[in-house]
């Protein structure tokens, strides 16, 4: 299953919304992602283990998934 990306600012609020979170734990979790250049959410101490747990089960902060690899001697290809 691919799990939203947590840099859809619709889909953040969607689930700030349905899990009544403040205004500032957006802010924590952006500070998080591009000041903090986070992208584990077990590694977001700023934020309750359960929040991390639930953003971890609803969001992906890297949705890039690798398709397949070719490498040769001078390079690689992802």
């Amino acid at each position: 299953m691919i799990k939203t990306s947590i840099l859809d600012a619709g889909k953040l609020q969607e689930f700030a919304k349905e899990h009544k979170l403040q205004p500032f734990r957006i802010k924590q979790i952006r500070q998080e992602i591009f000041k903090n250049q986070n992208i584990d959410f077990a590694e977001m101490t700023t934020l309750s283990k359960d929040m991390r747990e639930d953003l971890d089960s609803n969001f992906s902060v890297v949705t890039l998934q690798v398709d397949k690899i070719l490498e040769d001697k001078t390079s690689t290809k992802i």
